[in-house]
């Protein structure tokens, strides 16, 4: 059930209606994300803006003052990798960079969610009256306060033998490591019991496919804020 009716939602930004995106590592989020884009919708990526805040000189002096040294690339920015290798070893490591870049990260996307709100009318958004639809790709989407914001979450699911391969393949990750970062993390399971809905994005599946079932979601959000405009 949409969960605007069970939460405060963040001043300014109750005129959207927000998705979350959920799903284990390597299942396509942001694929699933820049196909709603494609029909309509914003999409605001976690990850991207993550980049974003590492780049910041601040937040490099602040991240290696906190981790130590050894973790800055050829070109001088932070070596992401080495930074994971670092972090992911070490629970504590990991939640003190958490509480460097997670605030700066939750801070841009809510001034995202806050720009598209203002919009009133947006002419692209498929919802009726021109209500903006918003994708938010987040990785850590159920501990993060922003859940409070989404009307509704949407589970990505793939093969977890296909979830290790793209990884490998796509980020040069190491066998095991992807189950490693997953571990971290609230398990699949959960995430899927508590999503609002599923969309399957196996190997294989076509972008025709993908686009179906998003319609098939908008369709549904298209009745709701029908039935209970804002």
């Amino acid at each position: 059930m949409p969960r605007n009716e069970d939460v405060k939602r963040t001043e300014g930004i109750g005129s959207s209606w927000t998705v979350g995106l959920t799903g284990g590592i390597g299942s396509g989020k942001s694929t699933i994300a820049r196909a709603f884009e494609a029909l309509g919708a914003h999409r605001i990526d976690a990850d991207q803006l993550a980049h974003e805040v590492l780049g910041d000189p601040a937040v490099m002096v602040e991240v290696e003052d906190t981790l130590g040294s050894g973790l800055r690339a050829a070109d001088g920015t932070l070596d992401r990798d080495a930074i994971a290798k670092r972090v992911f070893a070490d629970a504590a490591s990991l939640k003190l960079l958490e509480a460097i870049i997670h605030p700066r990260v939750r801070n841009r996307i809510e001034d995202r969610l806050a720009q598209i709100a203002r919009m009133g009318f947006d002419d692209s958004s498929p919802l009726p009256g021109g209500r903006p639809l918003i994708l938010l790709d987040i990785p850590l989407l159920e501990s993060s306060p922003l859940h409070k914001v989404v009307d509704q979450v949407l589970f990505v699911d793939a093969p977890a033998e296909q979830r290790e391969g793209r990884v490998q393949k796509s980020r040069g990750w190491r066998p095991g490591e992807r189950e490693s970062r997953e571990a971290a993390q609230l398990p699949l399971e959960q995430k899927r019991d508590a999503a609002d809905g599923v969309i399957s994005n196996p190997d294989g599946v076509s972008a025709d496919e993908i686009e179906e079932q998003c319609q098939e979601y908008i369709q549904q959000w298209i009745v709701h804020c029908t039935e209970f405009p804002e």
